[in-house]
């Protein structure tokens, strides 16, 4: 027998969290085990990097070096000018010192030579130097002119003048009341009344599970509203059991959300766990939603030598039901000929002998499966279908020649 396959499947929840715990673990071993890998290889990388580095900073190193000499000398020729200038500036400070004796003219001393001549940030502080020296001694010079031309000094006299401003005080008369205070409204007579039945609402609402009171629902504030301020007592009783009513499906409501939460919950898993079990017996698997088995859908998997063929896996949640058939990607749809059947039996054939590991796997890890309907090889043809309907990452390593080893699979805990 190993043609298409109905199954009808079963979660079992003990085994199943036991089998999610130890996909859960096993997740974490992996990605601890490709984390210390890829710091391994990162840690490779970076001594790659530095080595490479220290050669480059060697190298820049060296050209630095032949960088700082010739701008040494460029400097150096620079700071014969930077000399010459100051000299000469020495020189006029000499001649008016001669001229006006009176005015006590001073000059900078003269700053020191670079200790290294090959030091270019030593040559380019005494050419600062220099320029800063050449520039006071040539101030000085211009300064003492004006002050030998203007002997009696300064005729201008600073005055200091204070203005104070100070505005009158602005004085007014006290306002007026406009308005009296308000005279407090009175209590309705009915206002003992309302606050009772605020109580009764609040009571009522208060029996509602898990919900916010910001969220409250439309419905029940509108019934909540229509109590409090009821004409009379028997039309806030009649608002009074319609909240209480609503407030009963709302719970009824949100504990039947509650379960299918939770089922839901379970099959989620359960689709993850299936494709886990399909990957560790070395099928490739297309992309598994984890809302398979709570929307239904159709996944496909195949092993990486059979090529155009893929198991298609068709699951319905509503009746439970799984169906496997054989499919064959083709552009074409001529009818096959002896070879071509030949072929789809024996693949269909390659594909039944895993299946009782696949089931036994299945039930493993909490999917309990009865089989329904299995025909024979070659009972049907293979079902021809467009290469666009299988996911492009399977047909692409579908098209791989070596076939995939299974990984060592994470049993169930316990």
């Amino acid at each position: 027998m190993s043609g298409p396959i109905a199954i009808e499947y079963v979660l079992v929840s003990a085994l199943l969290n036991a089998a999610w715990s130890a996909y859960q673990a096993e997740k974490q071993r992996r990605y601890e085990r490709a984390y210390r890998d890829e710091a391994a290889a990162d840690e490779r990388e970076r001594a790659r990097r530095d080595a490479a580095l220290r050669r480059d900073e060697e190298r820049r190193a060296r050209e630095e070096v032949g960088r700082r000499a010739e701008r040494a000398a460029e400097l150096m020729q620079r700071a014969k000018s930077y000399e010459r200038r100051l000299e000469r500036a020495r020189s006029l400070a000499d001649e008016a010192r001669k001229r006006f004796p009176q005015a006590g003219l001073e000059v900078p001393a003269l700053p020191a030579a670079p200790a290294d001549a090959t030091d270019p940030e030593a040559i380019q502080r005494y050419i600062d130097a220099m320029d800063g020296c050449a520039r006071a001694t040539e101030e000085r010079i211009r300064a003492q002119s004006a002050r030998a031309a203007a002997h009696q000094g300064l005729d201008e006299l600073m005055k200091a003048i204070e203005a104070t401003v100070q505005s009158e005080p602005r004085t007014a008369a006290d306002l007026l009341a406009l308005y009296a205070e308000q005279v407090r409204v009175l209590q309705e007579p009915h206002a003992a009344r309302s606050m009772d039945r605020r109580a009764t609402a609040e009571r009522i609402l208060g029996r509602l599970a898990s919900v916010d009171e910001a969220a409250l629902p439309h419905e029940l504030d509108a019934l909540m509203r229509k109590l409090i301020g009821a004409e009379s007592d028997q039309h806030a009783e009649m608002f009074a059991m319609e909240l209480r009513a609503q407030v009963q499906r709302c719970n009824e409501a949100h504990a039947r959300a509650e379960v299918e939460a939770v089922e839901n919950r379970k099959r989620e898993m359960a689709g993850v766990l299936v494709a886990e079990v399909l990957s560790d017996l070395g099928y490739e698997v297309e992309p598994i939603a984890e809302t398979l088995f709570v929307a239904g859908g159709v996944a496909h998997f195949q092993r990486a030598e059979w090529g155009d063929y893929y198991v298609r896996m068709r699951v319905d949640p509503a009746t439970r039901n799984v169906n496997f058939n054989m499919v064959r990607a083709a552009s074409a749809n001529a009818p096959p000929d002896a070879a071509q059947r030949k072929r789809d039996e024996a693949m269909e054939a390659t594909w039944c002998a895993g299946i009782p590991k696949l089931l036994a796997e299945l039930a493993a890890r909490g999917i309990d499966t009865k089989k329904l309907r299995e025909l024979d090889a070659g009972a049907v043809p293979v079902q021809l279908v467009a290469p666009e309907t299988v996911d492009a990452c399977l047909r692409v390593k579908g098209e791989a020649p070596a076939a995939a080893a299974p990984r060592q699979m994470a049993r169930p805990i316990g």
